[in-house]
């Protein structure tokens, strides 16, 4: 189930500030889990699982993506774009595009060929402002169908590679949203008192908004926040967590250090792999909206590990994933078991 969400949903854009354009494939996959689901005006989707006490627990990832917006309609069937979100310029040389217009349309972005480079050209590094979209239609056509401020994304589609390792655009975050899933699913075998918010929030990729406005919508008592980190790779620092071996849990001051103590003890007792991150500041994620919603909302930060962030063959070993939503939802019966304000008292 949980790799024919993120093939599915990998295969569909939610580019950050558009996420309301798919959001039957949320509904597709929580239903069955959940009891309600509420979008905010911002564009998050909030699914509820019923408690049977006042307890709130929000667990948020982002869904929304990097991506293109349309800047210019130039002669010839080109196309001018920027950036939605952070992107290597580099990562997006050679690649096909869909370009969602009135209708969708498809694209390429090249690149000048290497004989007609000089030297002192391929020296510099490539800005997006030098790039374009080749669509091959005329620019009156094109006039028709698209408009500026479209959006854009890489065309992709997700790949199984070696035993539960899987590639694909946007991974970051819909691997954590697929995380929400896998717990919703196990908190239906082991139930739980408190409520549930699996909440998956928008605009992250442009400045942690979605989680801002959710957060203090449902005013939760503890929120567990989910995102991605760097995985291992043969250029990466040899501390670099790997996929495979569970998710990461952040150590920092902007989490709270019981409820992050808790998590721990509980993945260790159910002999659950957990990695380790020291976060001494800015964690880059959905916490630094909620760390500080209303009067504070205690957190703890875990990260899926993934290599080739923010291109689109992102990677990821789906067994984190389900192992992750499982250690979730244990911490969450444990927690509905002890006494809350004891864990969270400094």
């Amino acid at each position: 189930m949980i790799k024919d969400f993120l093939f599915e949903i990998c295969s569909n854009q939610f580019v950050s500030g558009f996420e309301y354009s798919n959001g039957h494939i949320l509904e597709k996959y929580f239903d069955a889990f959940t009891d309600s689901l509420e979008r905010d005006k911002i564009g998050s989707y909030i699914f509820k699982s019923n408690g049977t006490k006042d307890t709130k627990i929000m667990l948020a990832a982002h869904i929304d993506e990097i991506g293109l917006m349309i800047t210019s309609i130039l002669d010839g069937g080109f196309l001018k774009f920027t950036s939605v979100g952070g992107i290597n310029a580099a990562s997006l040389v050679a690649q096909d595009v869909t370009i969602f217009g009135k209708e969708n349309i498809f694209g390429v972005i090249g690149i000048k060929p290497p004989h007609l480079t000089s030297d002192e050209e391929r020296k510099k590094p490539i800005k997006i402002e030098d790039l374009f979209i080749d669509t091959g239609y005329s620019k009156e056509y094109l006039e028709k169908i698209v408009s500026i401020g479209d959006v854009a994304v890489i065309k992709r589609e997700p790949i199984s590679l070696c035993g539960s390792v899987m590639s694909a655009k946007a991974l970051d975050d819909r691997a954590c949203v697929a995380v929400m899933i896998e717990t919703a699913k196990e908190l239906k075998k082991i139930s739980h008192k408190s409520n549930i918010y699996y909440t998956a929030t928008a605009q992250e990729e442009t400045g942690c908004r979605g989680s801002k406005t959710a957060g203090y919508k449902i005013d939760p008592d503890i929120a567990i926040v989910l995102d991605v980190d760097f995985g291992m790779t043969p250029d990466m620092p040899p501390d670099t967590a790997s996929l495979g071996k569970g998710p990461i849990v952040a150590i920092g001051g902007r989490l709270n250090p019981k409820l992050t103590k808790k998590f721990i003890d509980v993945c260790k007792e159910y002999n659950y792999k957990i990695q380790y991150e020291a976060v001494p500041a800015a964690t880059g994620t959905d916490t630094e909206s909620l760390q500080i919603n209303r009067e504070g909302i205690p957190c703890i930060l875990l990260s899926i590990p993934l290599r080739y962030m923010h291109t689109s063959v992102e990677t990821i070993d789906i067994e984190d994933v389900k192992n992750t939503g499982k250690a979730i939802a244990r911490f969450i019966n444990e927690i509905d078991n002890s006494d809350l304000e004891e864990i969270l008292c400094f």
